[in-house]
């Protein structure tokens, strides 16, 4: 009884295949069809994208694969929605590096270059006169922090956060030139 049924189960589903598509299937496949695309992103959005992307190449923080190229080679246009959501990713994962001690680092260090000649001279024999170059010099029993000798105020006036000591040696040498093209050498009477 139970081999019956099987056979006429399976004589049936053979019959309907042989058919073809049924009514039902040709109504999905002709939805699927008149279905919205996903939007193509515009050219502003691109060049966004790529400008984000090539600050992450530059600090050495890009991963994944690029979008752009991804969808040129399958023939279509990156969609806005995918671009949106990956500079938003991107942005989330420069933001997080950025707040690392290697991040601050790196960061620091490219802005560093932008020092003029004679800033960076002035700077080198400030850092040499207050702590020998020392990154993590304490004095004044405990005020005076890091290779410019910072206070916790000069420290966050120039933009800086957490102990000055800590910094990376090139944070410490940025915020002393933003101090130093800001306010003169005041800030360092006896080696200013």
């Amino acid at each position: 009884m139970l081999l019956a049924c099987v056979c006429v189960l399976a004589a049936a589903t053979t019959a309907l295949a042989a058919v073809g598509p049924t009514q039902a299937d040709t109504n999905t496949t002709a939805n699927a069809a008149s279905a919205p695309q996903a939007q193509a992103a515009g050219d502003r959005l691109q060049a966004r994208y790529r400008r984000v992307r090539n600050k992450l190449e530059r600090y050495g923080v890009w991963r994944g694969r690029n979008l752009i190229r991804a969808a040129a080679s399958d023939d279509r246009a990156p969609t806005a929605r995918e671009l949106r959501r990956s500079i938003r990713r991107m942005k989330r994962r420069f933001r997080n590096w950025k707040g690392t001690y290697e991040g601050r680092a790196t960061v620091h260090r490219f802005k560093v270059r932008h020092i003029p000649r004679w800033g960076k001279q002035h700077l080198r024999s400030i850092a040499w006169c207050e702590s020998r170059n020392n990154p993590r010099a304490i004095g004044g029993g405990g005020s005076f922090r890091g290779m410019y000798q910072f206070t916790f105020s000069t420290w966050r006036t120039v933009g800086g956060w957490g102990d000055p000591a800590a910094a990376p040696r090139s944070e410490q040498t940025w915020r002393a030139w933003v101090l130093l093209k800001n306010e003169g050498s005041g800030h360092w009477p006896v080696c200013g």
